[in-house]
């Protein structure tokens, strides 16, 4: 069994290829106490406590690891990282291209949540936007930081657009939010560039909040669609991992699969 990590893009892609390749895979994602499970065809399975996670590794025979989260997620798999170490497991961090950014007044790049608050604060009380009513904010960051953002101090003075993946407990987590099902947006990218400007212009955005979730995230798109419209973009920089020799490093799907070919026992036509 590969276990794949990661809410990304880039993991589901690995989980899909892995797949499709007829490779055994489930793809996981860890939050707070919670391991949430995915199996092959990509339809949510089961919700493991985190105290459990590594006896159940084990009973699932873990063959390999790839670790495709988001780079600010990185450290809390440190735990998974010495369990692997440990028993031999193989493990690996897919890592992909950071966006290039454009150089532009309207892209309020920050390095985290406390700076992309401020920003958003700033943008909400600028004399500019004080006749639109409402200030809207169209959020494609995921549903891990929505409570910091309704909870803001200025929160109260926002319409809040969120885009989240279709699933019943993101939308359901929206709407214990207090985010109304109109502002609810429940659809998987990555999309293209005219499908991102359209979505931003018939929810009447301001302002796009977003993190550089590379490429293949389809970051350099929201980005292009926010600027071809005027809006303003708070973008969430990538934060890059601590290094640890001990992990090597890809940086596409197929560098991960020739990597697995040669450190597992799983054949070749398998993939």
């Amino acid at each position: 069994m590969i276990v794949v990590l990661g809410e990304t893009a880039a993991a589901r892609e690995m989980n899909n290829r892995l797949s499709a390749m007829r490779a055994k895979t489930v793809r996981v994602d860890v939050r707070e106490s919670l391991v949430y499970v995915w199996r092959e065809t990509g339809e949510f399975s089961e919700k493991i406590p985190f105290t459990m996670f590594f006896n159940w590794l084990a009973d699932q025979a873990c063959s390999a690891v790839v670790e495709a989260s988001h780079p600010s997620c990185s450290q809390s798999f440190q735990p998974l990282r010495s369990w692997c170490k440990d028993l031999g497991v193989p493990y690996i961090r897919l890592e992909r291209p950071e966006t290039k950014i454009p150089a532009s007044p309207l892209v309020y790049a920050v390095a985290d949540w406390e700076e992309a608050l401020s920003a958003l604060k700033r943008l909400a009380e600028d004399k500019d936007f004080s006749r639109q009513s409402p200030f809207t904010v169209f959020v494609t960051t995921g549903s891990h930081q929505l409570e910091s953002l309704v909870n803001a101090p200025f929160a109260r003075d926002v319409r809040w657009v969120v885009r989240v993946l279709p699933e019943g407990r993101l939308v359901q987590k929206c709407q214990d939010l207090g985010i109304p099902p109109k502002d609810i947006v429940a659809m998987q990218g990555p999309f293209s560039k005219e499908l991102n400007r359209i979505l931003l212009k018939a929810y009447g955005a301001h302002v796009l909040l977003t993190r550089d979730s590379g490429p293949a995230g389809g970051t350099d798109t929201k980005i292009s669609a926010a600027l071809a419209l005027g809006l303003d973009i708070v973008l969430l920089k990538r934060l890059r991992p601590e290094a640890d020799p001990t992990v090597p490093t890809a940086h596409s799907v197929n560098e991960v699969i020739s990597w697995l070919h040669k450190v597992t026992n799983i054949p070749f036509s398998s993939f």
